[in-house]
This record gives C-alpha cells, sequence and structure tokens, in this order.
C-alpha cells in the first residue's frame, strides 16, 4: 500500500508534552508529524495538551483535544478536596487514567468517519486507551517510548500508584506490535519490563536539515566568541559544569560570551555565578522561544556544546545533538550514551570525558584557537545529520514498519 493511502492516529495523552509548546517533547511530535504528513499520510492528533481546540501553527494535521470536561471537573473536585503536593498528585495520576475514556471514544468517532490504518502512540505514563481501541478495531499500534517514565515520576516527582503504573506499562510494551526507542538503552529497558525482542526498534532523535540549514559563513576569528547551549535547565544537561568552564574561560579571554537557549529550575544557580564571578552581559538566558528562534539563536553560536555529567543508565537521544548537527555548528560534547556512539571525536566533535570541566575548556579554547577545525567539524556533523539523522527518515521507517504489520495481518 502507498504512503499516501494511510491515515495514522498520533495519541499524546501526556499533559507534560503541550503539542504547540517548545519543549523537546513537543518539537518531536510536531516534527515526526509534519514528516508522516510530508510523506503523504494523513493524520490525525489526539491530545490532552491542545491550543484552546484551536489548530497549532505549524502542524500538518488535525488536531483534537482529549482532555474531556468530566476528567477536568474531576482533577478540580480532587485539588479542593485535597490542597497541595499531595492533592495534585492524585489529581495528575487520577484524570491520567480517566481520559483514556474520552480518548477511546474520539478514536471511535474518528475511525467511523474516516478508516483509520494504524495508532501511533507516545507513550504516557497513564495511557491505554490508544492500545485498547487498536486491539478492539484490529489495527496495528506502535508504542514510542522516549523515557522510562515510571523511574523519572518517582524518582523526580512523586508516584502513588506505583503499582498500576507498572502493570500498565508492562501491558504497554509487551502488547505493541512494534515499540519505537532513542537508544539502545531504552531498548534494554523496554525488553526487561515486557516488550518482545523482535518487536523494538531504534529510532534516534532527528533534525531537519533544510530547517537548519546555516547561512554562508566564513572560518575568520570572530570577536565575540559565542559558546552556545540549546535545552532545559537541569542538573542532568551538565549547566554546573559548563559555567564553572566558563568562569575559566573568562580568565583566558574576555572575548568570550555564553549563550544559554532555554529555561528551567537551574536558571537562578546561573544568575547567581553571573553575581558572584562579576560576570554580568557576559551570560545570556533567552528562557523558552518558539523553534524558529531556536534556529536564529543556533547560527550565532561559534561553539555548540553538551556538556553531560557523569550519569549511570544514560538513556538520552539528545534532540540538541542533531539540531547542532543540523546547523552546522562545531560540537564539544560529553563522550556519554549515544552522543558518542553518533558522534566522533575529531571527526564530527571534539568528546571529553563526562564530568571533565578541564578538557571541556581545552576543546573550547582549541576551536577559538583553530577557525579551520571549526569549519571542518561542523560542515562533517552536518553532513553526518542530513544523510543519517532527518525527521523524514524516521517517518519514512514508521510507515514502512506499519505496512509491514498490516501485510502480516492480512496474510494470516
Amino acid at each position: 500500500m502507498a504512503h499516501g493511502a494511510l491515515h495514522i492516529a498520533y495519541v499524546s495523552t501526556d499533559r507534560g508534552i503541550p503539542v504547540p509548546g517548545t519543549k523537546g517533547g513537543s518539537t518531536h511530535v510536531r516534527e515526526l508529524v509534519n514528516a508522516l504528513a510530508g510523506r503523504g499520510a494523513r493524520v490525525d492528533v489526539l491530545t490532552t495538551r491542545a491550543t484552546d481546540g484551536a489548530r497549532p501553527r505549524g502542524l500538518d494535521a488535525e488536531v483534537t483535544d482529549v482532555f474531556d470536561g468530566f476528567s477536568r471537573g474531576i482533577r478540580d473536585q480532587i485539588r479542593r478536596i485535597a490542597p497541595g503536593v499531595s492533592g495534585e498528585v492524585i489529581a495528575g495520576e487520577t484524570t491520567g487514567l480517566l481520559v483514556n475514556h474520552e480518548l477511546y471514544l474520539r478514536l471511535h468517532a474518528l475511525h467511523a468517519r474516516r478508516r483509520i490504518d494504524a495508532i501511533y502512540e507516545r507513550y504516557a505514563l497513564w495511557g491505554y486507551g490508544g492500545l485498547r481501541f487498536a486491539r478492539d478495531a484490529g489495527l496495528p499500534f506502535l508504542l514510542e517510548v522516549n523515557a522510562p517514565l515510571r523511574l523519572e515520576q518517582a524518582q523526580y516527582r512523586a508516584l502513588r500508584n506505583a503499582v498500576v503504573a507498572e502493570a500498565l506499562e508492562a501491558e504497554l510494551f509487551h502488547c505493541a506490535d512494534r515499540v519505537l526507542v532513542p537508544s539502545e538503552a531504552l531498548r534494554g529497558y523496554v525488553i526487561a519490563r515486557g516488550g518482545r525482542p523482535g518487536r523494538v526498534r531504534v529510532v534516534p532523535n532527528a533534525a531537519d536539515p533544510a530547517f537548519f540549514r546555516p547561512p554562508p559563513s566564513t572560518s575568520a576569528a570572530r570577536s565575540p566568541f559565542v559558546i552556545g547551549f540549546v535545552g532545559s535547565l537541569k542538573p542532568w544537561h551538565g549547566i554546573e559544569d559548563l559555567l564553572r568552564a566558563f568562569v575559566r574561560l573568562r580568565r583566558q579571554s574576555s572575548d568570550y560570551r555564553l549563550l544559554i537557549v532555554g529555561d528551567g529550575p537551574l536558571r537562578s544557580v546561573i544568575e547567581q555565578t553571573q553575581r558572584r564571578a562579576g560576570l554580568g552581559d557576559a551570560i545570556r538566558v533567552t528562557g523558552s522561544v518558539a523553534y524558529e528562534e531556536v534556529r536564529r539563536l543556533l547560527w550565532e553560536m561559534d561553539v555548540a556544546v553538551a556538556p553531560y555529567p557523569r550519569l549511570a543508565g544514560f538513556y538520552f537521544s539528545p534532540l540538541k545533538i542533531y539540531e547542532y548537527m543540523a546547523a552546522g555548528r562545531p560540537i564539544v560534547a560529553s563522550a556519554i550514551g549515544q552522543v558518542a556512539e553518533v558522534l566522533t571525536h575529531r571527526r564530527t566533535a571534539l568528546l571529553h570525558p563526562p564530568g571533565s570541566v578541564r578538557k571541556l575548556v581545552e576543546h573550547v579554547e582549541e576551536l577559538r584557537r583553530r577557525p579551520r577545525l571549526r569549519e571542518r567539524l561542523g560542515r562533517e556533523a552536518r553532513r553526518l545529520a542530513v544523510k543519517r539523522f532527518t525527521w523524514d527518515r524516521n517517518a519514512a521507517r514508521v510507515l514502512a514498519m506499519v505496512e509491514t504489520i498490516r501485510r502480516h495481518a492480512s496474510d494470516r
């Protein structure tokens, strides 16, 4: 069957991932949906974080909000009965379960209007409506797992119904026709918790090379020299190591500037460093910005960094790495997990041991002194992105999986 005939229902019931938002997860949803549409598929997005029922700008799909009035009412009642953190946790878990009913009804109505060919769901902690409808309607069910959400919820936030979360996770992983994960580490996690090895596929994150195509540039040294970072300001992204490195770099040259694109809980740490080290305007934090703005800010960077600290079980497929590559930025990054699998030291990036501030400083300083090396690393990184890591390539793999599952089902 041609891709153009496929109708994909894309499900995202994670309330932490707004479809029109600026988060990495929001980018992933938008870019994959648009790439599927670009391949000729029709896509309907069913989500708990739409834009007031309107179609988000830049999304080539119809969007349906499944966070219905009943679920909202129950959430508000729980907050009234149990105000505070505990009530918020109960409200989040309860509504996460309740929206599955509305999701099922919306999928049923959509299927009646125009037959759905496959359900593609971005894994959410309490989501099961997509799987249940797919099984009842005899449709392929593809599950995208981007993180060990159950473990993250328990470690970084709060998880009250841990047993229910674990049971749902195991059922989803085991029953899905395909489970798509962005890294090998997550593949192991899924298999250990019930996923069938032959059905789990590694599909790394990506970027759009046409969108990030860099403007004509020169290898000549520029002043000031801008070190750039894109991402949420959280401890596991190495913000504190980056700040320590920048303080040292400024001692070597006042030409250095630090451009941080993003927001998060460590913003106050950045501001404290600015005051304590007297850095003032040498550090700029943009906060959350529109995706179109990320592209322009990337082009301002002379070096783009991903300074991950030492982390056990590094499962990330860092979106920033692929955007740096597509934008042709010379990269300085920690040699950890998928970063070290994708990038090659001195060919497509300069890599250092995770947590090594000294090596981070040395590599940035080397790139400041050697403009031709910067130019070559950026060129080779972009070439690799264009060849292997595009949303279009990922969409083609998804559609091929759908067709394979449907073909096998028709043969039975």
